[in-house]
């Protein structure tokens, strides 16, 4: 993963935090005019920042410490 990125996927991350999960209004052509780039690639920063805070979300399963 590029550092670009890496650093959206963070930011990504850092609203899907504050707003308390997923919302229907995190989008990315809202991320780009805020943060700069382009939709596409906010549009994959979304999407791998919802897998990344589903799996921070996910209890961990029996035993899989």
């Amino acid at each position: 993963m590029s550092l670009e990125r890496a650093r959206a996927v963070q930011t990504v991350l850092e609203e899907l935090r504050r707003a308390g999960g997923y919302r229907r209004g995190l989008v990315a052509a809202q991320l780009a005019r805020e943060h700069g780039g382009s939709a596409p690639t906010w549009e994959r920063a979304v999407s791998d920042g919802r897998a990344a805070n589903e799996r921070e979300e996910r209890p961990a399963a029996p035993g899989a410490e």
